[in-house]
């Protein structure tokens, strides 16, 4: 997992499939690089290569939509492979935040 700026967005990129065995350990990096990074009005979250992503997965994407948008921050997934849009498509999230495929 990592993390970086790109001028106003932070790019946070897990490198991982957002599985139950992963996700506390990314949802504590992604909040501290949102604190870190404070300044950033967009967050982006870099999906490429993720193909698998389970309920605690969604839960983690669901939970950094909530926490930037309290912020005022704008967030979107990009990289979006065909697996992880059918995920994506399946629990409705293109309904509330942008997501663009591969």
């Amino acid at each position: 997992m990592k993390a970086y700026p790109e001028g106003e967005t932070l790019v946070l990129v897990p490198e991982q499939d957002l599985i139950a065995s992963s996700i506390e350990e990314l949802r504590i990096f992604f909040l501290e690089q949102l604190k870190e990074h404070d300044g950033q009005q967009t967050v982006v979250l870099d999906v490429k290569g993720i193909e698998v992503i389970d309920s605690l997965g969604v839960n983690l994407i669901i939970g950094l939509y909530k926490e930037t948008s309290a912020n005022g921050k704008e967030i979107k997934i990009v990289n979006a492979g065909e697996k992880f849009m059918k995920v994506a498509n399946f629990f409705r999230f293109p309904s509330i935040l942008t997501i663009e495929g591969e």
